[in-house]
């Protein structure tokens, strides 16, 4: 007997790991699923006076049929699919332990062909950087419905955390194909954006926002938010802020459009704008990567003593993740590198990314910034090297490498970096971007 299928998910892996680095960090934003109907419609409908009751309401209805049942299979999968749609919208990740929860009682009610329990499986496993174990466990799913575009989703999404980018690649470009919709056109547009192609990731982008089918208010806002992060990271600030626009007028009061909001505003100069909006976001939804920009927006506005109290929340929201089993390696390492603090555990968790995720650029620059912080420069070198090898337009990354190679007297290399990524974007960071144009003047660039 066969579960019925929830909706795939349009990106995993992404909790918590944009803008500490500037830029397209691992596979960074906020996870979702997709707006695709198949078995799951929802029961109620929202009013876009409360974006949030759909979600309720969703969780509501599931949890009493699996009350009323503990073995309906289908909805314990109905209850994991809106409880991960909770953690996208609100940003509590408790309600991925809760996912888990309903998804193994479904799997404990049906362990065999239970297609959409095993998808679900792999993208929780996804969700908390264990991406080995989700490969492994969506590659099961997928045995048990090939034509059922759940599980290559999540499988293309390991092998992008991983470094896996020719397979992935070609993974997403068989899923556009066979699926075109915004969820397979944003896959597609990251590996693009990965490969340096930004040509084609804008390509890939525009269709994922035509292709939008508006059903779906978060999936709207979503899609918008991450073609307006994807032309802020090339320099577009103006162009982003229509697209956060767009996201906003879909789901208002949409976080992580007014961040990218905040991130324009910074760039413009209109510090108490960031500020006011980063502390809108920060107190509705503590995510990491908001709170150490609101830091940052208050470092650089001259308040330090803010600044600090931002910075101090971060410890304590790690422990929040670690406590429902998400790996915060990468995040922590890059966060402690910018702040130069912690070095040593930035470097220690830089290497455990490593470990989780062998072959990222990502992960790479991470171990390269660290050791850079660290005084291993000539350590730091290969690994940023490597961040640079895919050709990827991620100023951070170029930035990096720039610092790294002025410490090692590589003159002309350094000043190629740093020139590069104040070329890509002039504004990738409110701290950082500073220390790269002082950097560039002592080049004599």
């Amino acid at each position: 007997m066969r579960a019925a299928t929830a909706r795939p998910p349009i990106r995993t892996g992404e909790i918590g790991l944009l803008g500490l680095g500037g830029g397209l960090v691992a596979l960074a934003l906020v996870l979702l699923l997709s707006a695709r109907g198949g078995a799951g419609s929802s029961p109620t409908a929202a009013p876009l006076t409360d974006p949030y009751q759909a979600t309720n309401g969703d969780i509501t209805f599931w949890e009493q049929r699996a009350h009323d049942d503990p073995a309906d299979f289908t909805a314990l999968n109905h209850l994991a699919s809106a409880y991960i749609q909770r953690g996208r919208e609100t940003g509590d990740v408790s309600a991925y332990s809760s996912a888990e929860a309903a998804t193994q009682a479904s799997l404990a009610t049906l362990p065999g062909d239970n297609y959409t329990a095993y998808a679900t499986e792999a993208y929780l496993k996804n969700v908390r950087h264990d991406f080995a174990g989700s490969l492994e466990t969506a590659k099961k799913a997928m045995t048990l419905d090939p034509g059922n575009p759940y599980a290559p989703m999540v499988i293309g999404d390991d092998e992008l955390a991983l470094g896996q980018y020719d397979a992935a690649f070609d993974g997403y470009q068989k899923l556009v194909a066979q699926a075109p919709d915004y969820s397979t056109f944003a896959r597609l547009a990251q590996a693009y954006e990965i490969r340096g192609d930004l040509p084609n990731a804008e390509g890939a982008w525009k269709n994922a926002v035509e292709l939008d089918p508006g059903t779906n208010a978060e999936g709207s806002a979503w899609v918008r938010t991450q073609y307006g992060n994807f032309l802020f990271n090339q320099g577009r600030a103006n162009d982003a802020e229509t697209q956060y626009e767009g996201a906003l007028a879909a789901f208002p009061g949409y976080i992580h459009a007014l961040a990218g909001q905040a991130n324009v505003a910074a760039a413009n100069g209109d510090y108490a704008r960031a500020i006011a909006l980063d502390t809108d976001v920060t107190n509705r939804v503590p995510l990491p990567q908001y709170v150490a920009a609101l830091g940052d927006i208050y470092a650089t506005a001259g308040q330090q003593d803010k600044a600090q109290k931002q910075y101090d929340l971060i410890g304590a929201i790690e422990q929040l993740y670690q406590a429902n089993g998400i790996n915060t390696d990468l995040l922590m390492s890059l966060f402690f590198a910018d702040h130069n603090t912690n070095i040593d555990q930035a470097v220690q968790q830089a290497m455990g990314a490593l470990q989780v995720q062998p072959d990222s650029i990502y992960s790479a620059d991470a171990a390269g910034w660290a050791l850079y912080k660290a005084g291993r420069f000539s350590d730091a070198l290969p690994y940023a090297q490597r961040a640079l090898a895919q050709g990827t337009r991620d100023a951070s990354i170029n930035y990096h490498a720039g610092m790294i190679d002025k410490a090692l007297g590589n003159t002309a290399a350094a000043r190629d970096e740093l020139s590069r990524a104040l070329a890509i974007n002039p504004h990738f960071s409110p701290l950082q971007v500073p220390i790269a144009q002082q950097a560039l003047e002592e080049l004599g660039g």
